[in-house]
């Protein structure tokens, strides 16, 4: 039988994908020579530093407004031992497990960028962590965007044996470590200075994202088959009259979904023009797929940055605010604003499916319709789901904070930003698995099976896990089931 590649993590070359597999598939990790060679030097750098006398924000100073407090070096251990109790302040619902071990692996891979120089034997702690499945308790508050102190904070002192940790569904105290761990120079700080937590959240948001833009794409393509809508707007042609390149992109995927697909512009009642959730379809979705792009290329940054300050590069500790998430949390708040954007289309689409006048069939898809209702109250389910995520969309960037007497007085709220996108996806989970439910029902009703050879397999399988026979019931229950039947396609 064979297993799973191991993932090298060598503060270079880590990705959303790998930070996924890691994260929820149990994917192995490995720590790459280079990488903890770099980690090592900049260790040797503070030492040095800090016996040349040199004054190093969180060794001989304290941090936030107390950097002008001077740390002795009688009481330095004591110093780090405090700054991670101090920190560890997350309050709330606790974080999912595979939300923390995305931040530990992110964390490991910046540690292994070389500009923190902590402790060998913590980061070593670290990846085994990694690989024996510790999951330690953090919660959900506490991070600014200006680096997920509170949380990065849990996990340290979890992998120096205090607070909890997660062993199968029940928090139990973190074990003493293996090996040794003694703390010292900057080590506190030198961990807890990122936002690895929030670029692993953000990395499993690109995932999870990426694969429903994928999902929403296919389930269209059922609508456009369903309406017999005009594929003429998917012309190459149309989309060089724009130049738009994640319009183009979109308009290329829905031609390889609609490959084959019939489409008859004399048909009967034919109208000119189709309503605006499928003519404008390659506009409003190619910003989203803009958005994705612009998310993953700030993530290639993130998740293989060295954010910590001071920052420790050619033996000299620079002091730096690499630790702050704006360009992370402008990222997101694009990718919530344009999937909104979608949300709304998706919910035209349901509705003009529903609607007799477009499609040519009976009102709301009802058998009888009167006593039947059909599916009349799914437009309600998708236009809930629409407006849930439009209200989501509300962007991080125009609020701000003020905090340690104003010496910090700016922060990226990036994580919020990163809870705020993972619940919209959610509500748009919802809204996909409608429109799919609708479109089946609306090419059973018309006796057509969808002909695109991208869709095909879809329909296929949503006919079988979908209950025959038009009569009402609770569709609710089917709009359950496909929301499950997408969630396990993009999980392949």
């Amino acid at each position: 039988m064979l297993t799973a590649p191991v993932i090298v993590i060598d503060g270079a070359t880590l990705t959303p994908e790998a930070v996924d597999a890691v994260a929820r598939r149990g994917r192995s990790v490995e720590l790459a020579p280079d990488a903890r060679e770099r980690n090592v030097a900049a260790r040797r750098a503070i030492a040095a530093l800090l016996e040349r006398g040199e004054a190093l924000y969180g060794a001989t100073t304290g941090v936030g407004a107390l950097r002008d407090r001077a740390i002795g070096d009688s009481d330095r251990e004591r110093f780090q031992w405090n700054l991670l109790r101090s920190h560890a302040v997350s309050a709330g619902r606790p974080l999912d497990p595979e939300q923390v071990r995305a931040g530990m692996v992110v964390r490991a891979n910046q540690l292994g960028a070389g500009g923190a120089g902590v402790a060998p034997a913590l980061l070593d702690a670290l990846v085994a962590g990694l690989n024996g499945g510790l999951v330690p308790l953090t919660r959900e508050f506490g991070s600014l965007g200006t680096g997920d102190l509170p949380g990065l904070a849990e996990i340290a002192l979890a992998l120096l044996g205090e607070g909890k940790v997660w062993r199968d569904g029940t928090l139990v105290d973190a074990p003493a470590p293996t090996q040794a761990i003694e703390l010292g120079l900057r080590d506190a700080l030198g961990f807890m200075s990122s936002n690895a937590i929030t670029a692993g959240h953000a990395a499993l948001i690109s995932v999870d994202a990426r694969a429903l833009h994928e999902r929403w794409l296919e389930v269209a393509a059922l609508s456009f088959e369903a309406l017999d809508a005009d594929p003429i707007v998917l012309d190459a042609r149309v989309q060089a009259g724009r130049g738009a390149r994640g319009q183009a992109a979109v308009a290329e995927r829905m031609r390889e979904l609609l490959a084959g697909a019939p489409f008859d512009p004399h048909a009967p009642n034919r109208l000119v023009q189709d309503p605006y959730p499928f003519r404008v379809l390659p506009q409003v979705d190619g910003v989203a797929n803009d958005a994705l792009r612009t998310l993953d290329e700030v993530l290639v940054r993130e998740l293989n940055a060295r954010p910590e300050n001071a920052l420790i590069d050619a033996g000299r500790a620079l002091p730096t605010g690499n630790f702050h998430a704006a360009e992370l949390g402008a990222a997101l708040d694009g990718l919530r604003a344009a999937f909104a954007h979608s949300a709304s289309l998706i919910a035209g689409r349901v509705s003009a499916i529903l609607d007799p006048r477009m499609s040519g069939l009976a009102p709301f898809l009802a058998a009888d319709p009167g006593p039947d209702s059909g599916h009349m109250m799914l437009e309600y389910t998708a236009h809930a789901a629409a407006a849930e995520s439009r209200s989501l969309a509300f962007p991080m960037a125009v609020q701000s904070v003020w905090v340690s007497l104003g010496v910090e007085s700016h922060a990226s709220l990036a994580a919020t930003g990163a809870v705020r996108t993972a619940e919209l996806l959610h509500a748009m989970s919802v809204l996909v698995a409608t429109e799919l439910v609708v479109a089946v029902r609306a090419l059973r009703m018309g006796g057509r099976a969808p002909a695109g050879a991208g869709v095909r397999e879809l329909f296929d399988a949503a006919a079988q896990l979908l209950q025959e026979g038009l009569g009402d019931r609770a569709f609710g229950e089917d709009v359950e089931a496909a929301r499950g039947l997408l969630a396990s396609r993009s999980a392949r």
